[in-house]
Formats: C-alpha cells, sequence, structure tokens
C-alpha cells in the first residue's frame, strides 16, 4: 500500500469514527463539540496503530480525552460513548468491507 493510500483510508476512519463517538455524545446527553470528537478519534486513530498494544491503548487514550475534554463522567457516559462509538464502527467497517470485497 502506498502512503497516499494508507492516508486516505486513516483519514476516512477517523471521519467516520468521530462521527460515532459524535452520536454517542448526543445519545448520551453529553456536551462537547465535533471538532473534539475528531481530534479525539485522530489522536486514537494514531494509538491503534502501535503494534501489539494498540488495541488496549486507543481505548484508553479515548476515556481519558472525552473526560477530559468534554463534561463526560467516566461511568456511566464516557463508558458509555466509547462502547457505542467502538460497537458501530467495527459494524460499519465490516459493512465497507463486505462491500469492497464484492466489488
Amino acid at each position: 500500500m502506498e502512503i497516499l493510500e494508507i492516508a486516505v483510508v486513516y483519514l476516512a476512519i477517523t471521519v467516520i469514527f468521530a462521527v460515532c463517538l459524535w452520536a454517542g455524545m448526543k445519545l448520551t446527553g453529553v456536551d462537547g463539540t465535533f471538532a473534539a470528537m475528531l481530534i479525539i478519534a485522530a489522536i486514537t486513530g494514531l494509538c491503534d496503530m502501535v503494534p501489539g498494544v494498540g488495541w488496549i491503548l486507543s481505548p484508553v487514550v479515548m476515556f481519558i480525552l472525552i473526560c477530559r475534554w468534554t463534561d463526560a463522567d467516566f461511568w456511566p457516559d464516557a463508558f458509555l460513548m466509547v462502547v457505542v462509538a467502538q460497537a458501530v464502527a467495527f459494524f460499519g467497517m465490516i459493512a465497507v468491507a463486505s462491500y469492497l470485497l464484492r466489488v
């Protein structure tokens, strides 16, 4: 994969995940901005790329950033935001991948 392809995929995933975080924020009644959710998605996306520990580092960083940049309490607001966003993004990526594999 070329660097341009990696950058485009990273940006697309970041925007999709930011929308998922924003939707989770609205569902839980947390006060925050879409720009903050976009930055959180970008930072956690970079953390997710760390080999071996990225899968655990990413949600931890996300919890910390959500608690810091919004008015969310750790439990249940931030926890629900992360779980909902991770689930929606996971199933969304499965849908996109299945579509791309058929094409």
